[in-house]
């Protein structure tokens, strides 16, 4: 009985969670694209007021030292599949702010959107979503449970794209897996005539249209058709990457989200256990993420298990825009947690740290339009991520976190973590 007076006590502290006014003195900071060696950081009504070494503390107001620590802004994830509240609850727990949903039930993103919009979600990251996906009868998506509109023929695509807008859709997934997997034969795809068809009415209401693949083939097809970005990279095609593809991502001027986490783990890899490993990470991990990260989706040991990563070095050397994203809800994977990862990956695959985070940050706000947020400059929402050590160095001091903001409103992650517990007990 006591148990269930703890989580109705820390449930109602969460709903009357506040923005709170203060100071960060002599931080580090790295703004979403540059490194300030030392400055101070002012937050005033849940935005960041001012930045600068010369900052004097209001009267009354906090202030934290932030000698040795590093000041972030609120990381993105740019590609999850959100399940619950709870999912969003735990992102937010690992410094995630903010969640980029590429699947996930209607009425579950309708409900959460909608208390984000009144205020009423500090407790957990915010919700942009793609709601439903596009694909074929009985295409990838259809396998999760969810009842949704499939399409057979390019006629279709401007009426399913509307009907998403109007449901709330934040922005248009595709699902393109013409020829399969391996691109040699498979489930059943949307062809190249309804992808072509999908991305222009996307376009003509104005909102991004982000592709699902899994073959370099696939991917040449939806950057030539104008697709906005590509959901993943691709385990399937030559034994090296084609400059021409990486040529071609420059010439549109498209993203790209690698998802190398959940590549790694249809590979036949384990990179679940990286999180599970980690003393930073693993107390805060519920039994269902446990288990979760324990397994992988396991296509079988491919030719170059490799071959996503390989392709990252050369996207960058053309200025292709590189999203840190998960794919969160796949087995090998846990909300919030894997995205510290999803990093540790990116900087094996070439980028900088500087880079790496700047792809969890800044990137993928500039490229969802996310305008209000991913940096940290005056006028900007305080989201915030503040961390012992130098990411900057050592991509994986990320995830010795120190505090988490968001809009100004302080984190409680002991709280939370001794409300998980409780609710798990009963």
């Amino acid at each position: 009985m006591r148990l269930g007076w703890l989580v109705i006590l820390l449930f109602l502290v969460s709903e009357f969670a506040y923005a709170e006014d203060f100071l960060v003195q002599n931080v580090r900071v790295f703004d979403g694209e540059h490194i300030i060696a030392r400055t101070s950081v002012l937050i005033t009504n849940g935005e960041i007021a001012a930045i600068g070494t010369h900052i004097h503390a209001p009267k009354g107001i906090r202030v934290i030292d932030g000698g040795g620590l590093t000041l972030l802004p609120g990381l993105i994830d740019a590609h999850t599949h959100i399940r619950s509240r709870h999912d969003l609850e735990k992102s937010l727990i690992f410094g995630v702010t903010s969640d980029l949903s590429m699947l996930m039930d209607l009425q579950l993103a309708s409900e959460e959107k909608a208390e984000q919009k009144a205020g009423k979600a500090s407790d957990r990251s915010d919700l942009f979503s793609s709601g439903y996906c596009a694909t074929a009868p009985g295409g990838h998506g259809t396998e999760y449970g969810l009842k949704f509109p499939t399409l057979t023929g390019p006629q279709q695509a401007q009426a399913w794209v509307d009907d998403r807008i109007d449901e709330g859709s934040d922005y248009i997934k595709i699902i393109y897996e013409n020829g399969g997997d391996t691109g040699h034969g498979g489930r059943p795809s949307i062809d190249k005539a309804i992808l072509q068809a999908l991305i222009v009415a996307a376009h003509a209401r104005g909102k991004l249209a982000v592709v699902h693949i899994h073959s370099e083939r696939q991917a040449v097809d939806a950057i030539e058709a104008n697709a906005d970005g590509l959901a993943h990279l691709f385990l399937f095609g030559g034994d090296t990457v084609d400059p021409k593809f990486v040529a071609l991502i420059a010439a549109h001027q498209a993203f790209v989200i690698p998802t190398l986490t959940v590549l790694e783990s249809v590979c036949n890899q384990s990179p679940g256990q990286r999180i599970l490993d980690d003393p930073n990470l693993s107390p805060y991990l519920q039994a269902e993420d446990i288990a979760q990260l324990k397994k992988n989706i396991n296509h079988g040991q491919l030719r170059n298990c490799q071959f996503a990563m390989s392709a990252v070095p050369s996207l960058v050397g053309r200025h292709t825009p590189i999203l840190a994203g998960t794919d969160a809800g796949n087995p090998g994977t846990a909300p919030g947690a894997s995205l510290h990862g999803e990093l540790e990956y990116l900087v094996e695959a070439g980028l900088t740290p500087q880079q790496a985070l700047a792809a969890a940050t800044s990137v993928p706000a500039g490229a969802f339009h996310l305008t209000d947020r991913g940096r940290i400059a005056p006028g900007l929402r305080a989201d915030l991520l503040l961390v012992n050590g130098d990411p900057t160095a050592h991509i994986k001091a990320t995830r010795d976190i120190h505090a988490v903001w968001k809009a100004g409103v302080p984190v409680d992650r002991q709280a939370w973590l001794e409300r998980a517990k409780a609710t798990t007990k009963e």
